[in-house]
């Protein structure tokens, strides 16, 4: 039986795309990030929730988005029941890739979702209708959840009529689930993901410790939390206590100390006697020893190590590392080797040293004294400084990649997203209308002459964000002639009209020109002169391309009645078209007006009016979306334009009832 999902999973849920709102791999990364700092959730994700109330045009209760995110930690096993992170938590907060930790953990944590990514990958197609990923949707939670996180999580973008599959991060993620890593890894990025130690070679000595096998510096820098979030093998679900990491620190600072003191006594020139051979080795006896061809680099340095030992006897012992690096040996490789020279008697100390108790003359090799002395004092400087950093460590969980997530979710809002939007109006306006009509509209009276005043002057006084009905229907109708919009369509819902369609007919000219298509919403009206009039002022001056305009009616009746001859149309109560609406071309690239003006004189010079206009490519979808469903409501009553001029000489009323 499928479980219950919280109520914030399907309050969150979108249809079109469908996705859960507010709901991403980077706000999961805040969310982590929160637990972390031990801060207020619904504060913490608020540049996401403000972000996408911009993106999507829509809201949601930033508790309610705050409460599936909660649920999402849990299930994702991010978080204790303690609510304190987890070991896979953990490594999600010190991730560099944070959105990717997050798709990962996904697929690890929650079986349908790594069964229905490993089954996309095998798809040979990038989109599929929507009915295939119907079938393999199991569920109601399959439905509420699974299939809305899949697209939060950008694996795929959902709509009513198709899929469309994400195939780079689909195949990513399927690709480090295959990944195996090993316990030392894992250790290695707990540990620099919980302490400030970050010197490689100092991290490998506590995990080495930590998890008693041999770590090396190398195995430090490849490993990442991505790597350790692909352990497979091991429950990333549970807490490591810090109390485990002390322990292995402070095994650690005994063995660095040890080194110390080994390093000290090595300096010492009266710790260790030193018999000098009265054999010499040259250049072939140095080559015999090595099991392998060896460089002339090779050659030169160990004829140079047994030179100096023999010139300085206090120089008992040398540091193995820098050996090695030149040698290009492992210590016991290197000590073998160097003990095969004849005359040779040395030991390794603890893989640190080299320490000769009888060398040979080496009459071709160079007395490097102050190197290999240096190399001491760099090697014993080396472990006192991992002594100060290792009684100084500090554990804190910190997040390695917030403001960097931040700045992302900022900057990923598009830029047609991010549009002029004004406040719309309609007042006398002394200066627009000319003085001639005002002066008739003053008329001599004092107290008309005083508004005709306080109107000139509210104008002058008002910021930029307020437009004129007037100004703001030309700037829309300009944006489709001086932009190459893709979808050329203009759609003009309003109830009623006038001769003020003439004042822009030079511009839809120019528009059906051009290949644009005008959609006109209206109502049913039984005057014939208003017919007439539409007829005169759109159609009139349009003597071309008429073939692009279409206008459709909507009117309905609050009952269903049969209306025949016999009917009264006083008994017919109506209702139809009351929004007065403007748009031009796609959401993504024009702009939306409206308001409660209608496409009249009075309504665009005269009548206080107000409305938006915007460029917002959410804010325009949404409005284009409401007038389309409109406008296939209305298919039924389309006028005919060739028949526009008998309309009027009979009642008419909309074909549902006829």
């Amino acid at each position: 039986m499928t479980r219950s999902l919280p109520d914030a999973i399907h309050d969150l849920r979108t249809r079109s795309p469908e996705e859960l709102w507010g709901v991403s791999a980077e706000s999961l990364y805040l969310a982590v990030c929160a637990v972390a700092t031990d801060a207020d959730l619904p504060r913490a994700l608020r540049s996401h929730h403000l972000t996408t109330v911009l993106r999507t045009n829509d809201e949601r209760d930033p508790e309610t988005v705050a409460d599936a995110h909660q649920f999402l930690l849990s299930e994702l096993g991010l978080v204790t029941d303690a609510h304190e992170l987890t070991d896979r938590g953990r490594f999600v907060l010190a991730s560099e890739q944070p959105g990717d930790a997050i798709r990962l953990v996904a697929a690890q944590s929650l079986p349908r979702v790594q069964q229905l990514l490993r089954e996309f990958a095998t798809i040979e197609t990038d989109r599929l209708p929507r009915s295939e990923l119907d079938t393999l949707v199991r569920d109601a939670e399959d439905e509420a959840l699974i299939a809305p996180l899949l697209a939060s999580l950008t694996f795929v973008d959902l709509y009513p009529e198709g899929v469309v599959l994400e195939y780079e991060a689909i195949t990513q993620t399927i690709g480090r689930l295959e990944r195996q890593t090993t316990h030392s890894s894992t250790a290695i990025t707990l540990i620099r993901a919980l302490t400030t130690l970050e010197e490689s070679n100092l991290v490998a000595r506590v995990a080495t410790t930590y998890t008693d096998t041999t770590v090396t510096p190398t195995e430090v820098n490849q490993t990442t939390p991505l790597d350790a979030l692909a352990a497979i093998d091991r429950d990333l679900s549970v807490r490591t206590p810090v109390a485990e990491l002390t322990d292995a620190i402070e095994d650690t600072q005994i063995a660095v100390e040890d080194d110390i003191q080994t390093f000290k006594r090595a300096l010492d020139p009266e710790d260790h006697a030193l018999e000098r051979d009265d054999s010499a080795v040259d250049r072939d006896d140095v080559a015999d020893a090595f099991s392998d061809a060896a460089s002339s680099e090779a050659l030169t340095t160990t004829l140079d190590l047994v030179a100096t030992i023999h010139t300085h006897p206090s120089l008992h012992s040398v540091a193995l590392s820098p050996l090695t690096d030149t040698l290009e040996l492992d210590p016991y490789p290197l000590y073998r080797t160097v003990s095969n020279l004849p005359g040779v008697d040395c030991s390794i100390q603890d893989d640190l040293l080299l320490t000769f108790d009888t060398v040979p003359a080496a009459p071709e090799g160079t007395d490097r004294y102050d190197g290999l002395r240096d190399d001491l004092f760099e090697t014993l400087h080396t472990r006192l400084s991992w002594r100060d950093a290792l009684a100084d460590v500090t554990f804190r969980e910190k997040p390695r990649a917030r403001a960097d997530v931040i700045e992302s979710i900022v900057t990923s809002v598009e830029d047609d997203v991010v549009a002029p939007t004004y406040f719309v109006y309609t007042l006398p306006d002394p200066d627009a209308l000319g003085k001639g009509r005002m002066e008739k509209y003053v008329d001599n009276q004092p107290a008309l002459r005083r508004e005709r005043a306080r109107l000139k002057r509210w104008k002058e006084q008002r910021d930029n964000d307020l437009r004129r009905f007037t100004e703001m229907t030309d700037r829309l109708f300009t944006r489709g002639q001086e932009h190459n919009l893709n979808e050329r369509v203009v759609r003009i819902m309003t109830p009623y009209d006038d001769d003020t369609f003439s004042e822009y007919t030079s511009q839809l000219r120019s528009l059906l020109r051009d290949g644009y298509e005008l959609r006109l919403l209206t109502r049913h009206t039984k005057q014939r002169w208003e017919w007439e009039r539409l007829r005169d002022n759109l159609l009139g001056d349009l003597e071309e391309n008429r073939e692009n305009v279409t206008i459709r009616t909507y009117s309905r009746y609050k009952e269903y009645q049969r209306v025949t001859s016999e009917t009264d149309e006083t008994d017919l109560a109506e209702f139809g078209i009351h929004a007065k609406l403007q748009t031009i071309g796609h959401a993504t690239e024009g702009a939306a007006l409206l308001g409660s003006a209608n496409f009249m004189e009075n309504s665009y010079n005269w009548n206080p009016e107000c409305g938006v206009y915007t460029e917002n490519s959410n804010f325009v979808a949404a409005a284009i979306d409401f007038f389309d469903h409109v406008w296939e409501l209305s298919e039924a009553d389309e006028v005919d334009l060739t028949s526009l001029q008998e309309i009027p000489r009979r009642s008419f009323y909309p074909s549902y009832y006829t």
